[in-house]
């Protein structure tokens, strides 16, 4: 699991002010030097000037480039433009041959376009410590890759020796032009960028994550950076009055927990601990999502806090205490058996 979230700037959406006022030291940092947008007679200059920045910051800069980011800067190759730009790597995006690719990359770090490249050519690649690959973003809605994709390229990528890295998107406002989001999973495109993080690395295996927009919610990038640094799921959720001691509380779930709930591990014991008598309240349908705990008819289950990953019907012995927030439902599937998450009033 990589111990930070990486970040995507863009030359024309970011200022100098900006920069200083984000959690960037020492992070990755994706940007591109051949937006079409951008590359009118100033790019070099100004371009030169916000990665001089970037580097002030300690930032590990991968740049996306092309053919024109060369003639753009005045450079032969992609190992002149590194060392110009004081870059990490570069992930050659079009009109780089293998050969150039194989070049560059007895020098420095190479990132490849693990979405497009064909598996032959993956191979040719393989077995260097110094290539890497990042799959793409995608800007229109319906375009981007469906879970199978993700996951076969992923892991032949992996089979292969080589690290991977996706992107989630970002907060609001989003990335012009679209303003759609930038994550590489379509199914990623409108849930919450903390949810869409614990995805892939929970289910793909990712090495590597990235925001695909420049903007997040310091929430939940707080969330996130605690994820990576503690490995706790932060479940964002509204529990009813008499229940507020459960939140910020670290609970385990329960290894032999079946797929429909996550069992709290140490919820029994709590609430035996502090002698609480919990009378029926609230016993309705339990959907996906709720956050329950079984009353004194359940008997020496009494205490004990669930929550639903699938609905469930209602049983008198349980208590309906609380919902986990809708945009962070995908959570409750990334929580696997000996995974520690508290509970987080929203």
């Amino acid at each position: 699991m990589p111990d930070s979230l990486g970040r995507s700037l863009y030359l024309s959406e970011t200022d100098e002010a900006m920069i200083h006022t984000m959690d960037l030291e020492g992070r990755a940092v994706f940007l591109s030097l051949h937006r079409q947008e951008e590359m009118n007679e100033r790019f070099a200059e100004d371009m030169k000037g916000f990665l001089k920045t970037l580097n002030e910051r300690r930032c590990r800069i991968i740049a996306d480039v092309s053919k024109h980011t060369l003639k753009a800067f005045e450079v032969r190759n992609l190992n002149e433009l590194i060392d110009l730009l004081s870059l990490y790597a570069v992930r050659p995006d079009y009109g780089f041959a293998l050969e150039e690719i194989n070049a560059t990359a007895k020098r420095h770090t190479v990132v490849i376009n693990a979405s497009t490249m064909q598996e032959k050519e993956l191979r040719q690649l393989s077995g260097r410590e110094n290539i890497l690959a990042m799959h793409n973003f995608y800007p229109r809605p319906e375009t981007g890759l469906d879970e199978d994709q993700l996951k076969e390229k992923t892991e032949l990528l992996h089979s292969l020796g080589m690290k991977v890295a996706a992107f989630i998107p970002g907060s609001d406002p989003k990335r012009g032009l679209l303003k759609e989001g930038l994550p590489t999973l379509e199914n990623h495109r409108y849930i919450s960028p903390y949810a869409a993080l614990a995805d892939l690395l929970i289910h793909y295996d990712m090495d590597e994550v990235f925001l695909g927009d420049p903007e997040i919610d310091p929430e939940e990038l707080a969330r996130m950076d605690r994820f990576l640094g503690e490995g706790v799921i932060e479940l964002p959720c509204q529990l009813l009055s008499g229940y507020e001691s459960l939140y910020d509380r670290i609970f385990t779930c329960r290894i032999d927990s079946p797929s429909s709930l996550i069992r709290a591990a140490e919820s029994r014991e709590y609430s035996m601990a502090n002698n609480i008598a919990v009378r029926a309240e609230h016993t309705v349908p339990r959907v996906r999502g709720s956050v329950t705990m079984d009353n004194e008819a359940y008997l020496r289950y009494c205490g004990e806090v669930m929550i639903t990953r699938k609905d469930l019907p209602e049983d008198a012995r349980v208590n309906v205490i609380g919902r986990v927030s809708p945009g962070y439902l995908s959570l409750l599937d990334c929580i696997k058996g000996g995974a520690r998450f508290v509970l987080r009033q929203k």
